[in-house]
């Protein structure tokens, strides 16, 4: 009988152990200019900042879907979105609902697949995102 290979376990990082030595994105991470804390400092300004804004308060899932579809050229789509960002169908549809009743992104005809939509950028999404753009650089100075 052929011996059963153990079900995963995550490793747990004893208290004397460095997490440097844990994860090489921590690694990466420790080896550039500005600390955890100031890394950390940083992003809380600036959600402090989006927050007191009047934009609409979006969710990480959201806007990392809203930035996918703005930073990176090609046709996206809900299958393409959800393996991109490593989550389900399901929960790219419910933001691509969100973001489309904000006018962040449109459903267009996809002519390659007529199962599938293609989402696409919008005039008030490239101003949502040129705003969040002027908030981060505001706070990095």
């Amino acid at each position: 009988m052929p011996a059963m290979k153990p079900a995963f376990a995550p490793r747990i990082v004893a208290s004397t152990e460095s997490l440097e030595s844990a994860h090489p994105v921590v690694r990466k991470i420790q080896s550039d200019r500005i600390s955890r804390k100031d890394s950390l400092a940083f992003w809380h300004r600036v959600t402090l900042a989006t927050v007191r804004s009047d934009a609409p308060d979006l969710s990480a899932r959201q806007l990392a879907m809203l930035m996918s579809i703005y930073l990176e050229d090609g046709l996206h789509t809900v299958r393409s979105l959800a393996k991109h960002l490593g989550v389900t169908k399901a929960a790219i549809s419910r933001a691509t609902d969100s973001l489309c009743k904000l006018g962040y992104i449109e459903r267009k005809p996809d002519y390659r697949d007529k199962r599938s939509v293609v989402l696409t950028r919008t005039s008030a999404g490239i101003h949502f995102l040129s705003e969040f753009a002027d908030i981060i650089q505001a706070e990095g100075h």
